[in-house]
């Protein structure tokens, strides 16, 4: 008998080594080729790497260093800074001559790359005549704005010292127009103010010498405003041709830089494309060596199962038929074989399993004792059957035989039924326990009853969690509510009209729409007489009034202080005076006494702006009422000034629309 276990024993191993033994060669065989074809794969990439791949690398720096030198040239262009020119024409410098670096490593063979490095030679003296050009416009602008400036205080001071009404009309005016020519960029409206100037300086100049004298030098002399606004022009245009050839020569540099790019790439697609077609080849050979080798090693299972895997048999029967190995069992396999220690373990392994199944049935009855007794509501289903329902869900559902899941409520039904499936709703799965005023969220996991699956199903009691988030959103809801109304008035606040600017900026809102500001005239000096309470009871009678002539498509807003807006969808401009009309009339009509008004009551002024184009902006409308509403003010307040009719009064110098 031990001659026999031995000489088994040394076959199994023998069998065994002659496999992996042939396995072994047919592995070095195939490495062996593999390494044949890696190598000539290694070549060619070197090949590759060493002539094309830098130069395509250089190129692709080109072009970045070509989109950087881009920018550089719009910062040089857009820079309002002599010492930030200073630096960014320093970078440009360095910018070319890294450029200049990288073409020549290209070398010159090749057209392209000689023409690109001419022009690239160019970049750097027309980007410096740019700067020099800028420096020059930044310096007359500056010297504009000190004699825009001293011309203004020369105004004021005479001004002040001169008494005629004329005289004064006349300063105020020339104020107005040199404030407005410091703030207007557009060559034809600087026209317009420098006529209007020239214009006050000649009528100036006949009521009032000494002003002249004093304001006209500043103005109209060598070095004045006029000359000056004459050379910031010439000096802006020379920029914007320095600018426009910097952009052509820049295109011009991109353009030779991609054609060198395309070039290079070219060619290393086609190399890539000849080691790509090696590569298959390889793959071939590849598949070639793994048939051989597969087709080997189904013989070689073929041999050991009839040689080796037959003696398993026994093994198979052994395990198939029995739930336990006896240690009769074992005697039969000699342990000092691999089959021997093979049963020892499966041995080890049956007995360990029964010893944990023994002790998961004492755990099972332990669970169900612990929840008989408790509080918990559970329920184990296997498929639509309920197996096991704990007291307090019985008691649940005390008017109903619970036998299944149809026996349930329907709505306990579909809970159950989308939570066994794995389903995931919007809403959590719940139940409303009407009686008790409970809420129950449903969850269930996949458990083993009976060493059976089975789904165990719990009522988890979440009714302090649900108040807690229907207190939460009613809480919510109030403070949103509160955070539109201005508690004045009772109006809506400018945080609601700065949403529904946005709305209408992100093209959500409809078009042609209406903006109508009012302004409570005299307000302060009524506040200063009758005191703020007074002064609030006011601002809520007018906002009663606005709310009232409002549409219902309208919006009433309290803008800030004494300032209301009305914003109108969809309004056209007539409808628009008609409603500010009555808001205007209905103020005045309620005949409260303003102490220091000149129309003795209580009036409004109102500034008027209806959207003309479909890409006005909203805010751009709220200035253009907020303009009419000034010149409002500044024509007798109590009264109403409309955009367009005010725009085109200044056109055709007629004077605007008034009610």
């Amino acid at each position: 008998m031990p001659d026999k276990s031995l000489s088994i024993r040394k076959s199994l191993r023998a069998r065994i080594a002659a496999a992996v033994f042939t396995m072994v060669l047919l592995m070095l065989v195939s490495g062996a080729v593999s390494l044949y074809y890696f190598s000539q794969l290694n070549i060619a990439v070197s090949k590759q790497s060493e002539q094309e791949l830098p130069a395509l690398k250089t190129l692709n720096s080109i072009q970045l260093s070509i989109t950087r030198l881009a920018t550089l040239s719009n910062e040089v262009s857009n820079s309002n800074s002599p010492a930030y020119s200073r630096i960014l024409m320093s970078q440009v410098r360095q910018q070319v001559e890294e450029l200049q670096l990288s073409l020549k490593t290209l070398g010159s063979a090749n057209e392209q790359i000689q023409r690109l490095t001419e022009i690239v030679a160019k970049v750097e003296p027309s980007v410096m005549n740019m700067s020099l050009s800028k420096a020059m416009l930044d310096q007359v602008e500056d010297a504009l704005f000190t004699r825009t400036t001293e011309a203004l205080q020369q105004t004021i001071e005479h001004y002040k010292m001169v008494e005629e009404a004329d005289t004064k009309a006349l300063l105020d005016g020339l104020w107005q127009d040199l404030n407005q020519l410091a703030a207007n960029e557009h060559l034809y409206e600087q026209n317009r103010t420098l006529a209007n100037i020239r214009k006050t300086l000649a009528s100036l100049s006949q009521v009032d010498s000494a002003s002249f004298q004093a304001i006209n030098p500043l103005i109209s002399a060598p070095n004045g405003v006029f000359e000056l606004l004459s050379k910031k022009e010439v000096y802006r245009t020379e920029v914007l041709g320095l600018s426009t050839q910097n952009r052509i020569l820049l295109g011009s540099v991109v353009d030779f830089g991609h054609r060198v790019y395309i070039e290079t790439e070219d060619n290393v697609t086609f190399q890539a494309n000849d080691i790509s077609a090696s590569s298959e080849r390889f793959i071939d050979v590849l598949t070639v060596m793994f048939i051989i080798q597969l087709l080997v090693a189904l013989s070689l299972i073929v041999y050991l199962h009839r040689e080796l895997f037959r003696r398993l048999q026994a093994l198979k029967h052994l395990v198939g038929q029995q739930k336990k190995i006896t240690a009769d069992d074992v005697a039969l396999f000699d342990e000092r074989n691999e089959l021997g220690v093979l049963v020892k373990q499966l041995q080890n392994y049956v007995d360990t399993i029964t010893a944990q199944q023994q002790q998961i049935e004492a755990t099972s009855h332990q669970l169900q004792m612990i929840i008989k007794h408790s509080h918990m509501k559970v329920a184990v289903f296997q498929g639509e059957q309920l197996l096991y329902c704990s007291e307090s869900l019985s008691q649940l559902f005390s008017e109903r035989e619970l036998r299944c899941v149809d026996e349930f409520p329907e709505s306990v039904q579909q809970s159950i039924r989308a939570s066994k499936s794995g389903l995931k709703a919007v809403d959590k799965a719940t139940y409303l326990d009407e009686h008790n005023q409970h809420w129950y969220e449903i969850v269930s996991d996949v458990v083993f009853w009976d060493n059976q699956r089975a789904d165990l199903v719990c009522f988890m009691d979440v009714t302090e969690q649900i108040k807690a988030e229907q207190e939460f959103k009613r809480t919510l809801m109030v403070v949103e509510s509160e955070a539109k109304i201005d508690p004045l008035t009772g109006l809506l606040n400018r945080k609601l009209f700065d949403t529904q600017v946005a709305s209408f900026q992100s093209g959500e809102g409809e078009g042609g729409y209406a903006v109508l500001l009012f302004d409570v005239d005299y307000f302060k000096h009524y506040n200063d007489q009758l005191g703020h309470l007074q002064g609030d009871n006011i601002l809520k009678m007018v906002a009663s009034v606005i709310k009232r002539n409002t549409p219902a498509s309208g919006l009433a807003i309290r803008y800030g202080g004494e300032e209301f807006l009305v914003f109108i969808p969809d309004c056209p401009e007539r409808r628009a005076v008609n409603i500010a009309q009555s808001i205007v009339e209905d103020v005045y009509g309620q005949r409260v006494p303003h102490p220091t008004s000149p129309h003795e009551y209580l009036s409004v002024s109102c500034g008027i702006s209806v959207q003309q184009t479909a890409e006005d902006a909203v805010l751009k409308v709220f200035d253009q009422a907020d303009k009419s509403l000034y010149k409002a003010k500044n024509s007798g307040r109590n009264c109403m000034m409309v955009w367009r009719a005010l725009h085109q009064s200044e056109s055709t110098e007629e004077p605007p629309l008034t009610q």
